[in-house]
């Protein structure tokens, strides 16, 4: 009986080492980016490299690396705010009557057409530039456009032209819909008794029960908006619409050699996504399990 205690408490404890060493395997790239955008450039090029700086620039580097582009950071930061909010706000504006619709409606083909929803992730996100380039640069009665999409430049080099192809997002919609699906039917029984329709019920009822799960849809289309680099890259050419990612990639090209700039670039960059994860991690847990559960 005593082996059989050593053994499960060797176990534990072999599982609690790898663990440690997984999780600082993990944090160490962070800790050596932090650390770095706090060194000197002198510093960064010792050999062989310190771990804690010798000189701090807690303020100057930062300052630096923000004020260093043409439209600077701020500029950067305010596009990716309005791309990454309010595209992940109607996003989900878009992605919750689907997904009410799909799981509660009754009509012919409705699994047909939730299948092929779902088809849509299987497709490769490059596969998709080209068309969406052409539909949003050829968009009828935009930018100059007339009624067949001729003769302007459509939503090219527009905050739209950004947002727009990605609102109706296929997981968001399959991860509303399963959290939807696991609401008793027994509400939708009372919300009739009291006179309650479709429109009411939605709001009223569902999305509150469905909370986790559609925090978890938008801060998962919110990531992907902030990180998003090829598509602006591809459907802006203003230096005042670029969004964050986009801009980092050309302060990495044009300062990519001052590492202690660039590691602070990467630092502010990546902090708000850290925070908001933290702040969201409850619902994010809670939306990830009930919504595929469902």
């Amino acid at each position: 009986m005593n082996r059989f205690r050593l053994q499960q408490r060797s176990s534990k404890l072999l599982i609690i080492v790898f663990m440690l060493v997984l999780a600082l395997a993990c944090l160490f790239p962070f800790y050596w980016m932090i650390l770095t955008s706090f060194k000197t450039q002198t510093e960064i090029n010792l050999m062989p490299p310190t771990l804690i700086p010798m000189e701090w620039q807690v303020i100057q580097n930062y300052t630096d690396a923000w004020m260093k582009p043409e439209s600077t950071f701020s500029r950067y930061f305010i596009n990716t705010i309005i791309i990454a909010g309010f595209g992940s706000l109607v996003q989900l504006l878009i992605c919750i009557p689907i997904a009410f619709a799909i799981s509660h409606f009754q009509f012919k083909g409705r699994n047909v057409l939730f299948l092929l929803v779902l088809s849509t992730m299987m497709i490769p996100y490059d596969v998709t530039l080209v068309p969406n380039f052409i539909t949003i640069r050829h968009f009828p009665l935009a930018g100059g456009n007339d009624l067949f999409g001729n003769g302007g430049q459509g939503f090219y080099d527009s905050y739209t032209g950004m947002i727009l192809p990605f609102l109706a997002d296929a997981f968001s919609i399959f991860l509303i819909r399963q959290a939807f699906l696991t609401v008793n039917r027994e509400y939708w029984d009372a919300a009739q008794i009291d006179g309650m329709g479709h429109f009411g019920y939605l709001w009223r009822v569902l999305v509150p029960l469905a909370l986790p799960s559609i925090i978890t849809a938008g801060l998962l289309g919110f990531i992907g908006k902030w990180n998003g680099v090829l598509w602006p890259l591809l459907i802006t050419s203003s230096e005042h619409l670029r969004p964050l990612q986009v801009g980092l990639l050309y302060f990495v090209s044009e300062e990519g050699h001052y590492y202690h700039l660039l590691m602070a670039a990467a630092t502010f960059t990546v902090l708000p996504i850290i925070i908001l994860y933290f702040v969201t991690q409850r619902w994010f847990n809670d939306g990830v399990g009930s919504g595929l559960k469902g």
